[in-house]
């Protein structure tokens, strides 16, 4: 609301916030070997040399999936950019007052009758 952003289908709480814990929540949650190891891929064997579990490599995977967050969000945040900013500067990314007044979603997501044939 702070920025005037209309989300009607929060497509951000689904895809951006969800996603971003579905990263950590792979770190947080995995409880294989030990608290102080990670085992990623490795089922319940830890990551590590042949037979060996490394020692603090459940931090390093935490930090690399907090990284990853980052990056996403940046990648993200960019190519968004490169598509909206010209599509703003031409005018194209607002609706004409009469759809505005009615709702974006009510003209455009809602058909009345959409479930009437089942």
């Amino acid at each position: 609301q702070k920025l005037k952003v209309d989300a009607p289908i929060d497509a951000f709480a689904v895809h951006g916030a969800c996603g971003a814990w579905g990263v950590l929540a792979a770190v947080l949650f995995d409880w294989g070997t030990g608290a102080d190891y990670f085992n990623g891929w490795s089922g319940w064997s830890c990551v590590g040399g042949k037979g060996s579990c490394v020692s603090g490599a459940w931090s390093e995977a935490l930090v690399a999936n907090l990284v990853e967050i980052v990056v996403i969000a940046v990648w993200t945040a960019g190519f968004s950019l490169l598509v909206f900013v010209p599509l703003r500067v031409a005018g194209l990314l607002r609706a004409n007052e009469e759809t505005q007044e009615k709702g974006l979603d009510t003209v455009k997501h809602s058909p009345p009758k959409a479930y009437t044939g089942m």
